[in-house]
């Protein structure tokens, strides 16, 4: 469980409203939990990457299907600065294959060597 803790979580619903933000999150992002649940997930997406992550994740949403996504992730951090993290992205789904919400795991260290946002 140590290792999972020093990763960064973070939970949204279908509207993209973050649901959870874990310690690991807190560390890598900068922003206390209780400033991001609630909030959308634009709190962390760079602002030159909104609509195209947003396109993404209304299909990702309306088509959610079994799979994942491992890059190394833009993120819009507290101070402003967008820093580059190795992440996994999954969409969230019930029993019956309905999307619940989505989930990005991010490692503090090391790369996957995929950059799709440059």
């Amino acid at each position: 469980m140590v290792a999972i803790a020093e990763h960064s979580i973070v939970v949204a619903g279908t509207d993209g409203v973050i649901t959870r933000w874990n310690d690991g999150a807190v560390a890598l992002f900068g922003h206390r939990a209780e400033e991001a649940v609630g909030r959308s997930l634009d709190l962390i997406v760079p602002e030159h990457l909104r609509q195209a992550h947003w396109t993404g994740f209304r299909r990702a949403m309306d088509h959610p299907q079994v799979r994942d996504l491992a890059a190394d992730l833009p993120v819009l951090c507290a101070d402003g600065e967008i820093r580059h993290y190795a992440g996994r992205l999954l969409v969230l789904s019930d029993a019956l294959g309905v999307a619940i919400g989505a989930m990005a795991v991010y490692a503090p260290e090391g790369s996957t060597g995929v950059r799709p946002f440059g």
